[in-house]
């Protein structure tokens, strides 16, 4: 059960949408154990690596909504563990999120933008993560980014958080509007996208 401090949090991000004290965020999610659910992440990413055909290249990984870069921590240890080579390319909305996970080495590249309109070339990345964010995709271009920018074979990974972490039906129809075949859809959505 949550405490009232972290359900204060919560209601705070939710009403204010204001993620600019950097800080203030990293101590709620880790509050929040992001750092462990990062480490479930990390092993999810792992096992599904061995299904992309990379030909010996680095395994391209795109986080959106990453924050202070908790789930990068959480991946790419679990990756590096494993001797997969990889890149891990974190976007943000907030600035100052992306500084913090920059600062602390959490990814190798950090960008601003807006993941319902990704600045990255189609087919660009093997695996998406994204952990939250779910109430802020307004436009509907979310998952068709997500398809667009993710190789053939490629995975999506979104881990359910909060409350009540189940992924919705009307997540999983979205989902499979877009094209992807859904693989996973209880408290991880996980759908790859088909060969081309």
């Amino acid at each position: 059960m949550l405490g009232d401090r972290v359900m204060a949090e919560m209601i705070f991000y939710a009403t204010t949408n204001d993620y600019s004290d950097a800080d203030r965020y990293e101590r709620f999610a880790l509050d929040c154990k992001l750092d462990e659910k990062a480490v479930e992440i990390g092993k999810i990413v792992r096992y599904l690596s061995g299904y992309i055909p990379r030909f010996g290249a680095p395994l391209k990984i795109l986080e959106t909504a990453s924050a202070t870069g908790l789930t990068a921590v959480g991946v790419t240890s679990e990756l590096a563990r494993a001797g997969i080579k990889h890149g891990y390319t974190s976007l943000d909305i907030e600035q100052n999120l992306l500084l913090y996970a920059k600062l602390r080495q959490r990814g190798n590249s950090f960008v601003r933008g807006d993941f319902e309109n990704l600045p990255f070339e189609q087919s660009a990345f093997d695996i998406y993560i994204m952990m939250g964010a779910e109430g802020y995709r307004p436009n509907g271009g979310f998952y068709p980014e997500a398809y667009r920018v993710l190789k053939s074979g490629g995975y999506y990974v979104m881990p359910q958080i909060g409350p009540q972490p189940i992924v919705r039906i009307a997540e999983k129809e979205d989902v499979l509007r877009s094209g992807f075949i859904v693989i996973r859809a209880d408290n991880y959505l996980i759908a790859r996208k088909s060969y081309t």
